[in-house]
């Protein structure tokens, strides 16, 4: 447990230092500085930001040059919801308990036994409350005020993330046929679903496999290990594919996230930079096979960080 402890805190010293070196260039008007040192970092190779070729090359393409008003709506946990609704597509949505705009006005007396808090504006960070009375609100309430208090498109680059903040309480999702809770996430260009990235196993280790339209396995993997065996096609997966194409219209690239429950789908979020761009694939030919299939729009003027560098002036 100590041993755990202090990994976890080398990493939160670590993510500080990260971000505290990419804002400063970011705001001083370089952030393809940090951008292209995490590529380098992650790769081993300079990034080709003049001519990329390949996925995670046009990723970072996208994060300094491409924007698009409707992908901060579309990253916002909260404001997604309005975005997915415009779509037709409301009963879809998870029950939401409460928006908040700090953490210290949550009173967790009228929440449910089971729920989920989470940031609208970052990535990864979720608290899950399964039992309400061994649950530990003081460490809640201060975690989550420290993650609203962060940027987190300095973290890697990911402008989209820049905007309003809210801390969101959803109820507790859980598949009690399938003992778990599944994910499908459907990678599309030009607004086209072509892979579900599928990931299992999230209570132990995550694993993640890949499969085609026709729910074909892929013999390919993406940073996180394989299950190491082939899952049914899902009751959905035909709709999936559908409501997936009606919220990626008009993007160059949109990760689109849904459950599926007991024969219900349900929407996860929508991603712009899938890992950030910076997650290795194996075998490395499919980096620029997904690569080909990334149409890049012309340059954005201004671009999203002139954007964000008048936001921190004013």
């Amino acid at each position: 447990m100590l041993k755990k402890q202090i990994h976890s805190k080398y990493v939160e010293l670590m993510n500080d230092k990260l971000y505290r070196h990419n804002r400063s260039l970011a705001l001083k008007g370089h952030p393809e500085i940090f951008i292209s040192e995490m590529f380098e970092k992650a790769f081993g190779r300079t990034l080709d930001i003049e001519n990329p070729k390949s996925f995670n090359e046009k990723l970072q393409w996208l994060k300094l040059f491409w924007y698009d008003e409707r992908a901060t709506v579309c990253s916002s946990k909260q404001l997604v919801r309005s975005f997915v609704s415009e779509k037709g597509l409301g009963d879809i949505l998870i029950e939401q308990f409460g928006v908040y705009k700090n953490a210290n006005e949550i009173n967790f007396d009228t929440l449910p036994k089971r729920f989920v808090l989470k940031p609208s504006h970052d990535s990864g960070h979720i608290i899950i409350c399964k039992d309400k009375n061994n649950f530990d609100r003081k460490k809640a309430v201060r975690d989550l005020n420290k993650w609203m208090k962060t940027d987190y498109e300095f973290m890697s680059g990911e402008w989209p993330y820049h905007g309003e903040r809210f801390i969101v309480c959803e109820k507790f999702m859980e598949d009690k046929t399938a003992g778990e809770l599944l994910d499908y996430k459907f990678f599309c260009f030009s607004g086209k679903p072509y892979l579900c990235f599928f990931c299992s196993d999230r209570k132990n280790h995550v694993k993640s496999d890949f499969y085609d339209m026709d729910w074909k396995l892929q013999d390919y993997r993406w940073r996180y290990e394989p299950s190491g065996k082939e899952f049914p096609k899902p009751e959905c997966f035909e709709k999936m594919k559908e409501y997936a194409e009606i919220l990626a219209s008009d993007f160059p690239f949109v990760r689109v996230d849904f459950y599926e429950i007991e024969g219900k789908i349900y929407f996860g979020e929508l991603t712009f930079f899938h890992g950030g761009g910076l997650g290795w694939f194996k075998p490395e030919k499919i980096d620029y096979m997904l690569g080909e299939k990334i149409i890049l729009p012309p340059k954005a003027s201004p671009t999203p960080w002139e954007r964000i560098i008048n936001d921190f002036k004013e």
